[in-house]
């Protein structure tokens, strides 16, 4: 119906009414496109669901801890480490804590600091022929503070020191595994796709 057909006041007002619900609905389904195109989300959202560039969902979550404690991350150790994870492990076995994916991270409370930490970690390998090592890249908080090649199923431990810098501007303590051998998709390997190693204890000290 044409503008100019309309002559009751009324069903000119109704005629309105139309145009402008069509409108509306016009411009909500551009919004919902533009929503769903670019959703607005947490970048951890982000990163994990829609750009795929991380393996390791955050977690809000910090570990209690103090100096000097050793911590297992076999099973008799799970409710002590569970605070510590996370994201990037599996739940606690007789054998540690396995990694999940390309990338794991502890977060636990420190107290201040003025000297720097010694690190001392037992882990061990995944294995599966043809892969026989694990490489793995420590850093905290983005300082990479050591590397490691693990060969063979027994744990292996590993000690290292941690500069002040690395931490002191932090309000907690986050250490971070990054492994560039993880187990590859098979018929054989599927149980154990992305793991590479076993995190069996965790102990920081101050130096």
């Amino acid at each position: 119906m044409l503008w100019s057909d309309v002559g009751n006041p009324y069903a000119r007002a109704i005629s309105l009414g139309c145009y402008a619900l069509a409108a509306a609905l016009a411009v909500s389904e551009i919004l919902i496109l533009a929503l769903a195109l670019h959703p607005n989300v947490h970048p951890d959202y982000r990163a994990y669901y829609i750009d795929r560039t991380t393996t390791c969902l955050n977690r809000d979550t910090v570990g209690i801890y103090s100096l000097g404690q050793t911590v297992s991350f076999r099973s008799d150790g799970a409710r002590r480490a569970s605070g510590m994870k996370v994201c990037g492990w599996s739940g606690p076995a007789a054998d540690g804590t396995h990694s999940l994916g390309e990338t794991s991270r502890l977060r636990l409370q420190i107290p201040p600091l003025r000297d720097g930490l010694k690190a001392t970690l037992q882990m061990a390998a995944v294995v599966r022929p043809p892969q026989m090592t694990q490489r793995v890249i420590i850093s905290v908080h983005g300082v990479s503070v050591h590397k490691v090649t693990l060969s063979g199923k027994q744990p292996m431990t590993v000690s290292f020191f941690i500069p002040h810098a690395a931490f002191s501007n932090a309000s907690t303590f986050e250490m971070t595994f990054d492994y560039l051998d993880g187990i590859p998709p098979s018929k054989a390997a599927s149980s154990i796709y992305k793991r590479s190693i076993k995190l069996v204890s965790f102990r920081l000290d101050a130096v």
